[in-house]
């Protein structure tokens, strides 16, 4: 007797069994051999477009699980490469404080800010999106001086970006864009009795931005600029941001992530130039059209300035 296993058109395995009979003393009679042989062969003599009962097609066929959720890009302090789908909205609200003083922020006091951003992203073309984001701010600062301010509250400054995307490939999958802002003063403006919530003047910024997954592993790249149009009081000349984050969508509803984010603020004249590098850990929850994320990032060097931690959570409703 001989075992052979033939799969079906339907991927249901079915053995059949080959008797090989020979004549000789022990052989079986004739009928009960033909009986045997139709009992042992009856498996294959079953129709073909009968469906198989559910535990033989899941003992003949096991499908291998596949994952096709999209990898979520967007992170808590590198910008994302991907634009909005044209016509589609983004509505995303944040809160972001940190404590002392954070360089490009509130220089060299040591205290704390609480800024609450509203922003407004629009899908204009396939790589090209508009982005408008506005805010409320509570700062506290240590006073520089005795009778100077120490807190303020109050709109912050209003921010107007495009994104343009101007490289996407499929395979490996990464884009890269560029990224163009305005800063528009509408921040309360400091006086002698309370501190200001803004820059108390028009910037303009750009980035370079990439974006790259290879399965649920993802990648992003910021380097970007921002610059004042009128030097006021301040000595500043620019602000240097670059960050690189590294994700990994754990499951198509959890991505933590890891981020480093440097900032070089720029100064004029005896005044020492501003530099933090910052560790990022975050957690994206990407949810059908809703985007939770929640994150911290604590200094691990910095240079002429008095950085401390800074938190972040957000969430994003896409329609």
């Amino acid at each position: 007797m001989a075992l052979t296993e033939e799969e079906s058109s339907d991927t249901v395995a079915i053995m059949r069994i080959i008797l090989n009979i020979q004549p000789g003393p022990g052989r079986l009679p004739g009928a009960a051999t033909l009986a045997l042989a139709l009992f042992l062969g009856a498996p294959g003599l079953v129709r073909a477009d009968v469906a198989a009962s559910p535990r033989l097609a899941v003992e003949g066929e096991l499908p291998v699980a596949r994952d096709d959720s999209p990898v979520e890009h967007g992170k808590a302090f590198t910008g994302d490469a991907t634009p909005i789908e044209p016509g589609r909205v983004e509505v995303e609200i944040a809160y972001a404080p940190s404590w002392w003083a954070t360089a490009g922020a509130v220089d060299r006091q040591a205290g704390e800010q609480h800024p609450v951003v509203a922003a407004l992203g629009i899908g204009l073309l396939r790589d090209l999106d508009l982005r408008l984001a506005v805010g409320w701010a509570m700062v506290h600062a240590t006073a520089g001086a005795p009778g100077a301010p120490v807190h303020g509250a109050g709109l912050a400054d209003t921010a107007v970006a495009v994104r343009w995307r101007f490289l996407s490939l499929a395979d490996p999958a990464i884009d890269l864009a560029v990224t163009a802002a305005v800063t528009v003063p509408t921040g309360t403006r400091s006086t002698p009795e309370r501190l200001g919530t803004g820059r108390e003047s028009w910037s303009l910024g750009g980035a370079l931005l990439a974006s790259a997954d290879w399965g649920r592993l993802t990648v992003g790249a910021e380097l970007g600029f921002s610059a004042p149009l009128a030097q006021r009081a301040s000595n500043d000349v620019g602000l240097l941001v670059c960050n690189v984050a590294v994700g990994y969508q754990l499951f198509p509803w959890l991505q933590p992530e890891f981020e480093l984010n440097y900032q070089h603020e720029v100064e004029l004249g005896e005044e020492r130039d501003e530099r933090v590098l910052w560790a990022t850990a975050a957690l994206v929850v990407p949810i059908e059209g809703v985007r939770l994320l929640v994150g911290g990032r604590l200094p691990v060097w910095s240079r002429d300035t008095a950085a401390g931690p800074m938190a972040t959570a957000s969430v994003k409703l896409a329609f």
